[in-house]
């Protein structure tokens, strides 16, 4: 699919009924859903360029060589961590038409039932599990694979309701390619007498299990907002304008003229790709969908966020809320990596530019090879079995006990039977950040040999960070400070996940594909036995998951609130925000399904008129 021409203003009109501030993930379900209706006008506004077509995009296997690159990337890094080791961390955020869901790695997991329970229970009706359920489904269109590769995967469990006419594609992509780990990963933990036990559409599935992705059956190219939502027939709607290159710098604001002390949002100012200043009347809504980074610092530019804030940089306050860039959230992962066995190659191999050629080329040619499918494995684990972990959930929080900052909700919920703390991923490359904490050194297969990987993930941290201005300047990036591992309660966690990675790799089948005495990326090469090595290798090893959200929270305004459950910010008609921002709590897993499904509830909601 050849990029639709985006980045003109040419014939601009000067209001539209709605104007979207972000045409990534959640920014174009909202724009697609609502130009559905042919009488009403949407403009959006996406600070990237539109590269849909673009190869690099296109083959989602070369995701990762996207990441710091300025033409898909905003390129954060946040502040020092102290919780590890004074690391800043590198925090990859999609600029480009289509966002994250452009650039990401492209796995389809889904969250757990009681983790959208609990969003209901924090104050937001409808945001439940019975009524999510069916947008987990809307978003997609999913191709059963064939019977030989579901014999191969391990995929029998796949028997919930699926998405059957969504834009979104997933599909596990080539019948070929898929590498030895694939086939051992469920098997190693049905070994461990953890086996999935459920479909994880349903929310209820824990175990091991390989997982589909945003890939087109046919094509095998990656489907994501940016040519799916905004398809060639969705790009031809005379109600629907999509302009790219353009940077938005303010929210305008004006006081209502009828007797009621409210603000209200009235349009955008924007610069173009050259430089001009432009403004454009929403008449009925601006709505941010800029991301859990973007649309915090947008609000605070406009006047709505911390006072305190908003005064070190001279901007009026004009609405005082303090918790708009607070709570934000996202798993972090520590991944160790283990040399393969010989003769095999992992995907390290890709480092070799003869290697790569001919992978893009049986790519092209074929649809076929490395590039065609998503080798990525996932397993969901409660810290329940006193076989493998000497201590559950439940009672590692009671010793602990409690603290100040930590919500009694999100310890219920990671105690609920279905629910889990732990998510490990398969990678059948190396991931190395102890070297460095860029993303071209973590993915960058800079060790020599060829090693396999397996990564510990904390599905609900209870460590809260924040993003906040240091300029006035729009074009500033913001400071982000995640504060990871800043509640004790994670590090205790956490270490124990990744207590289990050495046992999980010597687990037959996968401890035949791993080399016998073979080096290792992690821990200066030796083993972690101890709860003490795993709690250094945290601190080391910690890599942000790219998951980031919760910093305009959906929750009431005095339990830390930016938006109520319609999405409206408090203080300000006429401004709503749809994306990962308003996620009271992370849901367990890759957050990009729950972004899709979110941005579809919002879209049902505006235009219900709510």
């Amino acid at each position: 699919m050849a990029a639709v021409e985006t980045s003109s203003t040419a014939n601009l009109s000067a209001e539209y009924d709605y104007v979207v501030v972000g045409g990534g993930t959640s920014g174009l379900v909202i724009a697609s859903r609502l130009t559905e209706n042919k009488d009403v006008r949407v403009l959006v506004l996406e600070a990237g360029a539109n590269r849909v077509g673009d190869p690099k995009i296109s083959i989602q296997g070369l995701a990762a060589a996207l990441y710091f690159d300025p033409d898909y990337d905003w390129c954060i890094t946040t502040e020092p961590q102290v919780g590890l080791n004074d690391r800043r961390l590198a925090q990859p955020l999609g600029k480009t038409l289509g966002g994250s869901s452009a650039i990401n790695l492209g796995m389809v997991i889904y969250p757990s039932r009681s983790g959208f329970d609990t969003w209901d229970k924090l104050g937001n009706p409808g945001w439940g599990w019975e009524t999510m359920e069916s947008y987990f489904r809307k978003f997609h269109t999913f191709s059963e694979p064939q019977s030989k590769l579901k014999k191969e995967l391990m995929l029998d469990y796949l028997n919930a309701a699926q998405g059957t006419d969504g834009p979104i594609h997933i599909s596990y992509g080539s019948e070929e390619g898929y590498p030895p780990f694939a086939q051992a990963w469920p098997r190693a933990w049905s070994a461990l007498c953890k086996p999935i036990d459920g479909d994880p559409i349903s929310g209820t599935a824990t175990g091991a299990f390989n997982n589909a992705a945003t890939i087109h059956p046919t094509t095998r190219e990656r489907s994501h907002a940016g040519n799916t939502y905004f398809s060639d027939s969705t790009a031809r709607r005379p109600n629907l304008r999509v302009v790219t290159e353009a940077f938005v710098e303010k929210i305008l604001l004006s006081q209502r003229n009828d007797g009621i002390n409210k603000l209200r949002a009235t349009g955008v100012t924007f610069s173009t790709k050259n430089g001009q200043r432009r403004q454009v009347t929403a008449t009925r809504e601006v709505i941010l969908a800029a991301g859990a980074v973007k649309s915090p610092q947008l609000l605070e530019l406009s006047g709505i966020g911390n006072k305190s804030v908003l005064a070190k940089y001279k901007i009026d306050c004009l609405v005082d809320n303090s918790n708009i860039g607070e709570n934000l959230q996202d798993h972090g992962f520590v991944p160790f990596s283990w040399e393969v066995a010989d003769p095999m190659t992992s995907g390290d191999q890709m480092r070799n530019p003869s290697v790569v050629e001919a992978a893009i080329e049986a790519y092209q040619q074929a649809k076929a090879g490395p590039l065609s499918v998503n080798a990525l494995a996932s397993a969901f684990f409660p810290l329940q079995d006193q076989d493998l972990v000497p201590v559950s959930v439940d009672q590692l929080l009671s010793e602990l006990g409690q603290t100040e900052v930590e919500p009694k909700a999100l310890r219920e919920q990671i105690c609920t039977p279905g629910d889990c703390s732990a998510q490990f991923t398969l990678a059948p490359f190396q991931l190395n950040p102890f070297p460095g904490d860029s993303p071209s050194q973590i993915f960058g297969l800079g060790a020599d040999g060829f090693y396999a990987s397996i990564v510990a993930v904390l599905n609900h941290p209870f460590s809260r960070g924040s993003v906040h201005i240091q300029s006035a300047d729009p074009r500033s990036s913001p400071i982000v400070d995640p504060r990871a591992m800043s509640n004790p309660l994670d590090l205790e966690l956490h270490a124990r996940h990744v207590l289990l990675l050495e046992k999980i790799r010597d687990t037959s089948p996968l401890r035949e594909l791993f080399k016998e005495g073979g080096r290792r990326l992690h821990n200066d090469g030796q083993r972690v036995e101890t709860l003490s090595q795993a709690k250094e290798a945290v601190k080391n090893g910690y890599t942000p998951h790219y998951h980031v959200c919760g910093t305009a929270a959906m929750l009431p305004r005095e339990s830390g609130g930016v938006v109520d459950s319609k999405l409206r910010v408090y203080g300000v008609d006429g401004l709503r925000i749809v994306d990962a921002s308003v996620f009271p709590l992370i849901p367990r897993g890759n957050i990009q399904s729950s972004v899709y499904a979110v941005a579809e509830r919002a879209a049902d909601i505006i235009k219900s008129g709510e």
